[in-house]
């Protein structure tokens, strides 16, 4: 049998189980996506597959290597979220340190995966890498001023992207509203 029918009879056989297997520990979308990394790793192993009844506990060792990968990009993504979070931004009393501050790490993913990309890299930039605006300015290709603009627009469509109020407001820590400004 050649590689490809090796790989199908294996992907048959096995598929089923290693999804439960992801099923128990991951969401179910999580774990469609699991399965998936184990086969593309399979297929591209497929010369180091060890014959039946060896291969099932092959798969599973690359099943377990997944979820760790997985759970190891989960914690540093949660480590990014709460430096984003907790992040100072220089005007600290602005509508967007308020709803920055306040959001809980899963609606910030959220939220910031809403962002456009060159809005979620100018973000991310800033905050999790201290980027100086003149910094920003060089990657981008752009002045300082067009820098500080796009991040303040950016801030503007992550606050947007995450309804923190059902006003137009954003609360701050003294309990006053800030009424937001519909500038672009």
């Amino acid at each position: 049998m050649d590689t490809s029918g090796q790989f199908r009879a294996l992907y048959e056989e096995h598929q089923p189980q290693v999804l439960a297997y992801f099923l128990r520990r991951l969401s179910r979308d999580d774990a469609v996506e699991a399965t998936a990394d184990v086969f593309l790793t399979a297929w591209r192993r497929m010369d180091d597959a060890p014959p039946e009844p060896e291969a099932k506990l092959w798969l599973f060792g690359i099943a377990r290597n997944v979820l760790r990968n997985r759970q190891r990009s989960g914690r540093r993504r949660h480590r990014l979220v709460s430096r984003i979070a907790t992040a100072p931004i220089p005007t600290a009393e602005s509508a967007e340190a308020v709803a920055i501050g306040q959001l809980r790490d899963g609606e910030l993913v959220t939220a910031l995966n809403q962002l456009r990309r060159t809005d979620r890299e100018i973000v991310l930039l800033r905050l999790w890498e201290g980027a100086s605006y003149p910094e920003i300015a060089a990657l981008l290709g752009c002045s300082r001023h067009a820098a500080e603009q796009r991040y303040a627009k950016a801030l503007r469509r992550l606050r947007s992207a995450f309804p923190r109020t059902g006003h137009a407001g954003v609360t701050h820590p003294t309990g006053h509203v800030q009424e937001q400004s519909h500038e672009s």
